[in-house]
């Protein structure tokens, strides 16, 4: 992570009381299907290095402040594909025709804290209804979570 001199000389370049922030890409082959073995895909995972601590919080309010910054990042992250699901983009088809074509997200794939992270719940919650803890497994009907009550918490 730390590069030295270029990251030294590129810090002198900026502004008194700017920060390098540093991004961090990477990616990693997964194979998709697990019988035929010829589909593939490359996610890439984008981070800021040198993040920190949300030490500004109190450590009361970093648990929210944490979700909060992680729902507005993810907010700006998918601005470009929700307008390219309501407005269309242009692009080069299979068959080099241009095309009219509107995106939209199919999934989000996430490994159960993350589910919660993304749900506002603590990760000895469910995050997608209201059982209470001891009876998670059991089968039984249990409110869903309100999205307009998280979402009313993330804007606050």
């Amino acid at each position: 992570m730390w590069m030295a001199d270029l990251w030294c000389d590129k810090q002198k370049q900026l502004p008194k009381g700017a920060i390098i922030a540093p991004v961090i890409l990477a990616s990693d082959k997964t194979c998709l299907s697990q019988f035929q073995g010829d589909k593939s895909a490359w996610p890439v995972y984008l981070s800021i290095g040198k993040s920190g601590k949300l030490s500004c919080f109190t450590s009361d309010s970093q648990s929210l402040a944490s979700y909060r910054l992680f729902h507005h990042c993810i907010s700006l992250l998918l601005q470009p594909l929700i307008a390219a699901g309501q407005d269309g983009v242009e692009m080069v088809c299979a068959n080099s025709m241009v095309c009219q074509i509107y995106l939209i997200l199919v999934a989000y794939v996430a490994d159960f804290p993350e589910q919660c992270l993304v749900a506002c719940c603590k990760e000895n919650h469910c995050p997608k209804c209201l059982v209470v803890a001891d009876e998670r497994g059991n089968p039984l009907s249990s409110p869903m979570q309100d999205p307009q009550l998280i979402k009313e918490i993330l804007e606050k």
